[in-house]
């Protein structure tokens, strides 16, 4: 499938076989297997912020483009982003400002360390305290997005220009703020293949989780283990924001939401 990009989403990735229980957890052998079949497919690396302005039609995209993310930012972080480095492959770390140096997330020395890696490395913000943004009002919303773009420029002392939504949650109004805050591209997650005609500011992604094996990587890459991204939000995911929003608003006294 030549306009499918696939778009990996990995959160932490641990050296110790004991770290890895958590559903999210890839163990470091095992992303390092990962890391030689997205070599093997032959597929051109590139950031989210390079898919998106192809999307937007301001640089070609390569017809076999695939693009590896890292949620959350935790202190293993770096020592995968190294593995992936030897391979030559590139990568977008999105970070939780309010969690930076908090145990077992990445420490400020680790961040300005990534950030000395340009070519290889794209560092992007995902909120500062990791909430369901589309359950939040305007104003808390608008302050996680600013917020942690303007903290996050102020550790690295450089731009940044990308967002990945926490739970992949957003709505149409969290979007507007991710543009507004001016950010340049936004990650979201849908598990499901990015393509052509995808959303720069909700870009899809796909899931790559603890029991995730080589040979499920090896067919996400060629296009067929997962299916393309919907341009329109589902009904479900609708269903699912009124739920959780009516449970926040019932959880903190009705008509606290707004």
């Amino acid at each position: 499938m030549i306009n499918a990009i696939p778009i990996l989403l990995y959160h932490s990735v641990p050296r110790e076989a004991s770290d890895t229980v958590a559903p999210l957890s890839v163990a470091y052998e095992q992303f390092a297997s990962h890391l030689d079949a997205i070599v093997e497919s032959r597929r051109v690396p590139v950031t989210v912020g390079e898919v998106a302005a192809g999307l937007r039609g301001e640089r070609p995209l390569p017809d076999r483009a695939v693009a590896i993310t890292f949620d959350d930012g935790y202190e293993d972080t770096l020592d995968a982003i190294e593995l992936l480095c030897e391979r030559g492959l590139c990568a977008s770390v999105y970070v939780t400002t309010g969690q930076v140096g908090a145990t077992p997330m990445i420490g400020r020395d680790q961040l300005r360390r990534l950030a000395e890696w340009p070519d290889t490395v794209e560092l992007g913000a995902h909120s500062v305290t990791h909430p369901h943004l589309d359950e939040l009002s305007q104003s808390e919303m608008e302050s996680e997005v600013s917020d942690s773009k303007r903290q996050l420029e102020q550790l690295l002392g450089r731009p940044v220009e990308t967002f990945a939504y926490p739970y992949g949650a957003y709505d149409r109004r969290v979007r507007e703020a991710v543009v507004a805050a001016g950010f340049q591209s936004a990650a979201a997650v849908k598990n499901a293949l990015s393509h052509r005609e995808d959303d720069p500011w909700a870009i899809a992604r796909w899931t790559v989780r603890s029991a995730t094996g080589v040979q499920q990587i090896a067919t996400v890459l060629d296009g067929t283990g997962a299916t393309c991204a919907w341009r329109h939000e589902r009904l479900r995911t609708r269903g699912y924001r009124a739920v959780r929003r009516l449970r926040r608003t019932l959880g903190r006294g009705v008509g606290s939401w707004r």
